[in-house]
């Protein structure tokens, strides 16, 4: 049965259906709808070479190695103007550019990329697995007590 749209401030995820991986569809600088992982142990977002080609996102330069499931990867790094699940954005993203191939394999879909930790920190993030729902909530802005002299 089809799902309907999702509540006012909730994303829809979909399964993979041969591995656990969520699947969110995002927007990146003002483009898409993208196919992106959900992927909590990734401290960085991702995107693929042919998704910085679709929105002419060039690199700034450094190319670290970057490690993960599939081993080592060599990238580049990016800043996004703005980068959007549902209702929810975040600015001047920080990404690495790297090709995403092991994980395509495996899950027989094309990817646009991973949503990894520097974009959830900036929420509190719930996941409704039965109902398929992603929510994030702004973390409340704390304030640091005065420093006393």
């Amino acid at each position: 049965m089809p799902r309907t749209s999702a509540p006012r401030g909730a994303i829809r995820f979909r399964i993979s259906p041969t591995r656990p991986l969520l699947m969110v569809e995002a927007e990146v600088n003002g483009q898409g709808p993208f196919n992106f992982v959900l992927d909590t142990g990734a401290s960085f977002c991702v995107i693929t070479p042919k998704t910085a080609a679709a929105i002419g996102l060039k690199p700034a330069g450094k190319k670290p190695t970057a490690i993960g499931a599939g081993g080592r990867i060599q990238a580049s790094l990016a800043k996004l103007k703005n980068f959007r699940l549902g209702s929810h954005a975040v600015r001047n993203l920080g990404v690495a550019i790297m090709a995403l191939d092991h994980i395509e394999q495996r899950l027989g879909v094309e990817v646009a990329g991973l949503v990894g930790y520097n974009f959830l920190k900036a929420f509190v993030v719930t996941l409704d697995y039965p109902n398929g729902l992603l929510r994030l909530k702004r973390r409340a802005v704390r304030m640091r007590k005065p420093v006393k002299r």
